[in-house]
């Protein structure tokens, strides 16, 4: 089939865009606005009246017997690793944190957002009561994540607690609770049908 020249010369004479301007030309409106990230209702969230960022002191020595010292005066043993795998190996700062500020973060966020949850570490010469610290009382200031804790069977005491330094430029793995929502005016389950829950948590890697 051939198309006669005069119906084809408009066509001819049109300029070809490169793809770069054509994007530009042709960007498309985004469907939606993205909103900001919100705090899901009855979870925990970050609040001035519960300590955010935990205090520590120095502790030189390591082993059961000064565990249990540290524990009978009100202090929870507890280490900090430089780096993910550090129990393998490599520099780590022993430590000894306050047992009822440990126990408040637990008791209002839960273990599982506790251990997924950023801290900011002040390690301080000696705890004080009375006053704020004050810059000569901080050795050091870094910003932490809880990798684990251990709680005594029936009453929840914190009996030690390992953190990992978090810088800003640093990328840990987090183990990230998964939480369902409706699951108490699902048609499904007040039937009687069960939801197959594989796992409660779920990892990702965070910057």
């Amino acid at each position: 089939m051939h198309l006669p020249r005069t119906l084809l010369r408009p066509f001819l004479h049109r300029r070809h865009f490169s793809a770069i301007a054509t994007a530009l030309i042709h960007t498309p409106e985004p469907d939606h606005i993205l909103q900001p990230l919100t705090y899901l209702d009855g979870f925990p969230k970050p609040n001035p009246k519960y300590d955010e960022t935990i205090l520590a002191i120095p502790r030189k020595d390591s082993g059961k017997n000064i565990s249990a010292k540290e524990r009978k005066v009100g202090r929870v043993p507890s280490i900090v690793f430089e780096q993910e795998d550090g129990h393998l190996g490599g520099n780590k700062r022993l430590i000894s944190v306050r047992s009822d500020q440990i126990r408040k973060l637990v008791n209002h966020l839960g273990r599982s957002f506790f251990l997924s949850r950023l801290f900011h570490l002040q390690v301080l010469h000696q705890f004080d009561s009375d006053s704020n610290p004050n810059d000569e009382d901080i050795i050091e200031n870094v910003r932490v994540l809880p990798r684990s804790i251990h709680l005594k069977a029936g009453t929840d005491a914190p009996l030690n607690v390992t953190f990992i330094r978090a810088p800003s430029d640093a990328w840990l793995k987090v183990d990230v609770p998964i939480v369902f929502r409706g699951d108490d005016i699902s048609p499904g389950l007040k039937k009687g049908y069960i939801f197959p829950l594989i796992c409660d948590i779920f990892a990702v890697t965070m910057h």
